[in-house]
């Protein structure tokens, strides 16, 4: 046997272990239960994670463990998932409210959305709509400006955080009508339609899935949704460019993210996991009644999203003069 076989020979078999070790590394994640952190208080986005949860349990194998970290407008947990081990074992399941208004207007931010946090899917786009308790006395847009015109100051829109997008819609209609409303933050959407109900706050501008299981209770008056065009499962409800011509709503969306650092293969994992579950009969059902669109679109659109509507909303803050709090 020559020394140029024995070289050959070596080599092949230095490179059949690189695969088998490659091979092993790849089957080898996940070895553990993965931790959601849903950054928001019960109730409010987290039953989309929910849905989607076996579907993803089921295709890695592993348990997933939901947490609720609401606070700072899902700045407290979101930071927990920038700070935490590069290893693919701890998420973000996160709405641009966060990590893009909240970036501007919330004081001591403490991470980079781009810098700190790896993209993993950009999932999907909830339906907004502007919202009043049954008990306020407008039952349109038009009433809605003629009574605040009337009552300047006295009417209070409230939101899910400092820089949501609940926040940015009501600042958006307030320039767009000339209407002086005052705005009240909350911990999440949960707590914000507790209060919306009980009439402690008189307008919000909420996703449709929020407002949804009340609709039916008498207790809640839609006036118009914050999008493009009328909703199939809403042809009476208007929307607010009807009123305000031009009118469009803040950028919204949720996405995953992971630590900075993330390694590709993990991504990859994750993101196919989240598409399959995603599109799965039962969770395109749960969008489709909740009036959300899925996306289930890449790592590098949802890069390319996050800084594109860093710099959008970042312009709009500054046109608004809305100060950070």
């Amino acid at each position: 046997m020559t020394d140029r076989f024995l070289t050959f020979v070596s080599a092949m078999m230095a490179a059949a272990c690189l695969v088998l070790s490659l091979a092993a590394h790849s089957q080898a994640y996940p070895s553990k239960p993965l931790r959601m952190i849903v950054p928001y208080a019960p109730g409010g986005i987290d039953p989309f994670a929910r849905v989607m949860m076996p579907k993803m349990v089921e295709l890695l194998g592993q348990p997933i463990v939901l947490e609720n970290r609401p606070g700072a407008n899902g700045m407290i947990g979101s930071e927990i998932v920038a700070r935490a081990a590069p290893d693919g074992y701890t998420i973000l399941f996160v709405t641009s409210s966060t990590v893009v208004g909240g970036v501007f207007l919330i004081k001591d931010v403490r991470f980079d959305p781009v810098k700190d946090l790896t993209p993993i899917s950009l999932m999907f786009e909830p339906t907004h709509v502007v919202a009043t308790p049954a008990s306020f006395p407008v039952n349109s847009m038009k009433e809605l400006v003629a009574y605040a015109k009337r009552n300047p100051g006295k009417i209070s829109y409230g939101s899910s955080g400092i820089g949501s997008i609940f926040h940015l819609n009501g600042e958006l209609l307030r320039i767009a009508a000339d209407i002086d409303i005052v705005h009240v933050p909350y911990r999440g959407s949960a707590p914000l339609a507790t209060e919306l109900l009980a009439g402690r706050v008189e307008l919000a501008f909420p996703a449709l899935n929020n407002m949804r299981p009340f609709l039916g209770s008498g207790k809640v008056k839609l006036l118009a949704v914050a999008e493009p065009k009328r909703l199939p499962s809403l042809p009476t409800i208007p929307t607010v460019a009807e009123t305000f011509p031009g009118f469009q709503k803040a950028p919204s969306w949720i996405a995953m993210f992971g630590p900075s650092g993330l390694s590709r293969e993990i991504v990859d994992r994750l993101h196919h996991t989240i598409a399959a579950a995603l599109n799965a009969p039962e969770v395109r059902k749960f969008h489709d009644d909740n009036g959300s669109q899925i996306l289930a679109d890449t790592p590098e659109r949802l890069s390319e999203k996050l800084k594109a509507d860093l710099e959008k909303v970042g312009r709009l803050i500054r046109q608004l003069n809305i100060q950070a709090e």
